[in-house]
C-alpha cells in the first residue's frame, strides 16, 4: 500500500500539471491530490528503508586511481592512470565521447603547459559501461619530448577522468596528481 502511494505522488510530481490522482488510504476511502500538494507532501518513515549499499561521503570519487610515470623513448614520458573499482558492487559509468581521460602538464607555477587530448578529435557517441567491483583499468599518454624537456621540479601531471557515473551523486573519480620532486 505504501509503495502505491508513493508511486501515486511521484506519477503526480513528474506529471507536472494539476490534474488529480487519487490515493487509496483504506477499504474505498480516497483523498484527491493535485500535482502541487504531492510535490510538498514529506515521506514520513523514509529513512526506515533498507539501504542497499552504502557510499563514502560526498566528493569521495567511486573508483580510486593512481597515476604512474616512466622515461619513454626518445626522451618522451609514458604517464600510466590506473583506476580500480574497490566498491562490493558495479559502477555504471557513461562518457559523452570516446575519450576515457586526459593528462593536463602544469609547471611549478601551476601554468598549464599541455593537454594530452589538444588537436585531438574523439568519436561523440555516448558509452555506456559497468565497470565491475574489483576490476582495474589503465590508460596510457604520451608526453612528447618538446614538452618533456620542460617538465622539472614541482611540475604537475593531473589526470583527469571522463566517465560520469550514472547511478550516484558521487564522482566517478577524483582529479589524480603527481608532483614532480
Amino acid at each position: 500500500m505504501l509503495i502505491r502511494s508513493l508511486y501515486m505522488l511521484a506519477l503526480a510530481s513528474l506529471l507536472g500539471c494539476s490534474q488529480e490522482v487519487s490515493e487509496q488510504l483504506s477499504e474505498g476511502q480516497t483523498v484527491p491530490l493535485r500535482a502541487e500538494e504531492a510535490r510538498s507532501v514529506n515521506i514520513v518513515g523514509a529513512g526506515e528503508l533498507p539501504v542497499k549499499q552504502q557510499e563514502a561521503p560526498m566528493g569521495a570519487g567511486l573508483l580510486d586511481g593512481k597515476l604512474s610515470v616512466e622515461s619513454g623513448k626518445e626522451n618522451e614520458i609514458i604517464a600510466t592512470l590506473t583506476y580500480q573499482n574497490n566498491q562490493s558492487y558495479g559502477v555504471p559509468l557513461m562518457f559523452a565521447s570516446g575519450k576515457t581521460a586526459d593528462l593536463i602538464v602544469s609547471d611549478e607555477n601551476g601554468k598549464k603547459l599541455w593537454f594530452w587530448s589538444m588537436g585531438m578529435m574523439f568519436t561523440q557517441a555516448i558509452r555506456e559501461i559497468v565497470m565491475p567491483a574489483g576490476a582495474t583499468q589503465k590508460v596510457k599518454f604520451t608526453i612528447p619530448s618538446h614538452i618533456a624537456v620542460k617538465i622539472g621540479k614541482g611540475s604537475t601531471l593531473t589526470a583527469v577522468f571522463s566517465g560520469k557515473a550514472t547511478e550516484s551523486q558521487r564522482p566517478a573519480m577524483q582529479e589524480v596528481k603527481y608532483v614532480y620532486p
